[in-house]
Order: structure tokens, then C-alpha cells, then sequence
């Protein structure tokens, strides 16, 4: 796998909650470009300060909806919040599969050995150990490792599998049946177990 297929847009934004709800459903409706840029740019549906900030959102976005599929897209309008979360992070994963190796480096590791906690030098220990196989990881600057970790951490926070950024307590998490069965019917059952690593 090449480096940029691994890391994905780790740097493009964590789950993107409040802001992948609204893409979804725009991006169902099957606009031409020039729509998809009226609706984001003029129209501001993401209500940013700045063009470019939304087009950078729903850029990343629609990237993340399209590698996943309609019916993923569809099942993130229709299901509950909780499982909206963790479908979020099922497509997060997807694109960027760095996150699966280090959920289960770090996460299941930490369940497995009992640890209640991740250090907080966790994604950079994790990187400098991933350099190994991909050794121009360690060309990537310290500020953007650091911003790629804190999207990583930010999203496992938000998916209830840390209590918090700065405590990083582990937490079990249970895939909700709906995100196991959207998961199946979408070919991506191989998620199920790296979600579950802290049960």
C-alpha cells in the first residue's frame, strides 16, 4: 500500500459530525459540480467563514462518503446518533487505515494487557514504530504528525472509546447491530473487528 492510501486526509478533519450529516444528504441528491459548488460556496450549507473553509470540509467529506458508497451515505440519514458516530468511523478508518493498525496496536493492546489508559505519547510512539515499515512517515513534519494524532485521538474520544483528549482512559465500545448490519451489506465486515477491539 502506498504511504498516501495508509495515511488518507488524516489531516483533513476528524469525524466531521454536525458537518457530514448536511454533505450526506447533498450528496445523495447527485449534483452537477457546478450545483455541489452553489450549495457550498454561495449557499454556505456549512455556515464557515470562508469559502475555501467550506469547500476544504466538504471536500474531505465527500471523499470519505464516496469511498464508502449510496448506502452508507443513506444509512448515516437514517440512523440514531450513536450509530451515525460510529459509521462516521468506520469511513474515517477507510480512509485513512493507519487509524486500524494503531486501534489495534494501541487500543486492543491496552485492553488485552489490562492498562486502563493510552500514554499520551501514544501516536507518536506509534509512528515512529510504523516507520519501519513506511519509512517516509518520519519525513512528515512534527506539527502535522502531531495534527494527525489529535484528529485520530479527537475521533476515538467522539466514538466513546477514550473518556477524554487529555485522560485517553480506555472504554469499551459495542457496535450497535444497525452499524454491524450497514457494515456487512456494504462489504466492509473487516471493520467489525478492529471497532471491537476494546471489548
Amino acid at each position: 500500500m502506498k504511504l498516501k492510501n495508509y495515511v488518507g486526509d488524516l489531516n483533513g478533519g476528524s469525524l466531521l459530525i454536525a458537518e457530514t450529516r448536511i454533505i450526506a444528504s447533498v450528496q445523495l441528491e447527485k449534483l452537477s459540480e457546478e450545483q455541489w459548488k452553489q450549495r457550498i460556496v454561495k449557499d454556505n450549507i456549512l455556515q464557515k467563514k470562508s469559502a475555501q473553509t467550506s469547500l476544504r470540509f466538504a471536500n474531505v467529506i465527500r471523499k470519505r462518503l464516496k469511498a464508502m458508497g449510496d448506502i452508507y451515505t443513506q444509512a448515516l440519514l437514517d440512523v440514531s446518533d450513536r450509530a451515525y458516530v460510529q459509521l462516521l468511523l468506520a469511513g474515517f478508518i477507510v480512509q485513512s487505515p493507519i487509524i486500524a493498525d494503531f486501534m489495534r496496536e494501541w487500543l486492543a493492546e491496552a485492553k488485552r494487557t489490562y492498562k486502563p489508559a493510552i500514554s499520551a505519547h501514544a501516536w507518536g510512539d506509534f509512528i515512529q514504530d510504523r516507520s519501519r515499515v513506511f519509512p517516509v512517515l518520519a519525513d512528515y513534519s512534527e506539527a502535522t504528525q502531531k495534527k494527525m494524532g489529535s484528529n485520530v485521538i479527537k475521533a476515538l474520544v467522539d466514538a466513546g472509546y477514550l473518556n477524554s483528549s487529555r485522560q485517553r482512559q480506555l472504554q469499551v465500545v459495542y457496535l450497535l447491530p444497525e452499524v454491524i448490519a450497514t457494515l456487512r451489506q456494504i462489504n466492509k465486515q473487516e471493520l467489525i473487528a478492529v471497532m471491537e477491539c476494546t471489548q
